[in-house]
């Protein structure tokens, strides 16, 4: 496309802000339309975590069982409390049919290539004045029991043939409660990957508005994307509430709420919100790395005067319901690992609908029906880590019309493009 013409795109979390960034950085005329505030949804309350190596598809061998064991106890990471819905059974029913080997491994290899990017593309954001806080400290690993270390490490290791440092052997008690003193005694054992970092997401969302913002592109808050106006197979102008904003493209990056909004041009975007469950405490010595609770599926966080502690992954529709008997069980669980300094008052308890797609694969790409609209969702948990790399690819299909070979396999048209199949 001429780099004069414009792009709207619906969604400001990390995943639209960063297109927009590397799209404006190209010369395109960028508007984004936030129905709510920028960074303030799936993006604003999460751990913040730049994990790589723990990009793997959720489906997977193994979780079937799992899933059947767990999904109807509460606290468990994994929970989907009983209703009826058939999107919703038709879903899981393909997202079980991917959980294999031979699917779980393309899907690992497709993103261990898009993630090549994701370090190199963090530094760059810091170099060009894009102020946000990041810490290289590593991602700490701990389990109550060490075969619980062992297994996650034998499951790591098939990242070593994707350029990934994992280590041969878990550390002991001892010796991981003296790499963080923060640790309860209940640790038995754990591992460092020490490659991983981690952000303040508030902080990058905000860093990336205000430089889009200082690069003459334009974003309405609250401002909910209501419709849009058609002509034959091109998309020309965005509605809300009877607005009208001309677009000459438009990506769709509106996170869970994607489907409903492509649901208004007949495309199927099969992405069901995720809801994750997070809250903050501010201990007088906090952890010194990004944790990760083997066991219980938890992450813990730390920036400048506070903690964050985050978990679960619950279908119950796309909601963002507080259920304080969740936040109490992540809240229980994770003191097993940290001890009587976790108990203390919990501040901004937060929910937020991360999108996850039935394969386990993001969204990325250009639209079947329309010749001007591109999708960017379904990052489920890596919203924050793949959102550089993400844009920066979209940002190159978006311009010179041809699809960087990266993104092939996060295509929308790999999906059903029927409305009574979307999910």
């Amino acid at each position: 496309m001429p780099v004069s013409e414009r792009v709207v795109i619906v969604g400001g979390g990390a995943i639209g802000l960063a297109a927009g960034y590397f799209l404006r950085r190209e010369g395109a005329d960028v508007v984004i339309l936030e129905r709510g505030q920028v960074g303030d949804a799936a993006s604003r309350g999460n751990a913040g975590w730049i994990t790589p190596a723990l990009s793997a598809p959720i489906p997977a061998p193994g979780v079937r069982s799992y899933s059947l064991r767990n999904i109807v106890r509460p606290s468990s990471p994994l929970f989907i409390p009983p209703r009826f819905d058939p999107a919703l059974t038709l879903w899981l029913w393909r997202f079980w049919r991917y959980c294999n080997r031979r699917d779980h491994q393309a899907g690992l290899a497709a993103m261990a290539e898009l993630n090549l990017r994701t370090m190199p593309l963090f530094d760059e954001l810091l170099k060009d004045e894009v102020k946000f806080s990041m810490w290289k400290s590593g991602l700490l690993f701990a389990f109550l029991t060490e075969s619980g270390a062992e297994h996650e490490l034998a499951a790591l290791r098939e990242l070593t043939k994707f350029g990934y440092d994992v280590p041969e052997v878990p550390l002991d008690s001892s010796a991981i409660r003296q790499l963080e003193p923060a640790l309860s005694p209940r640790v038995s054992a754990g591992f460092l990957l020490a490659a991983e970092r981690h952000v303040d997401p508030q902080t990058l969302t905000r860093g990336l508005a205000d430089r889009l913002r200082d690069n003459n592109a334009v974003i309405h808050e609250h401002r909910e994307v209501t419709g849009f106006e058609t002509r034959g197979n091109r998309v020309v102008a965005a509605l809300s509430h009877g607005e009208r904003i001309e677009t000459d493209q438009v990506l769709l990056a509106a996170g869970a709420w994607t489907n409903p909004l492509a649901r208004k041009l007949g495309l199927n975007v099969p992405v069901q919100g995720a809801k994750g469950y997070s809250f903050t405490l501010r201990p007088e010595t906090p952890p010194k790395h990004a944790l990760y609770f083997g066991e219980s599926k938890i992450g813990v966080s730390s920036y400048q005067d506070s903690t964050r502690v985050a978990g679960t992954m619950e279908l119950s529709g796309l909601n963002e319901r507080i259920h304080r008997r969740k936040v109490s069980s992540i809240a229980k669980q994770a003191q097993a690992y940290l001890g009587d300094w976790a108990s203390g008052p919990m501040e901004d308890v937060w929910s937020g609908m991360r999108p996850l797609t039935y394969d386990g694969l993001p969204v990325i790409g250009k639209s079947a029906h329309y010749d001007n609209v591109y999708v960017s969702t379904g990052h489920a948990m890596l919203g924050i880590t793949l959102a550089p790399a993400t844009g920066e690819a979209l940002a190159e299909f978006m311009i010179t019309g041809r699809s960087p070979g990266v993104l092939r396999p996060f295509s929308p048209q790999r999906f059903p493009k029927s409305r009574r199949q979307s999910g």
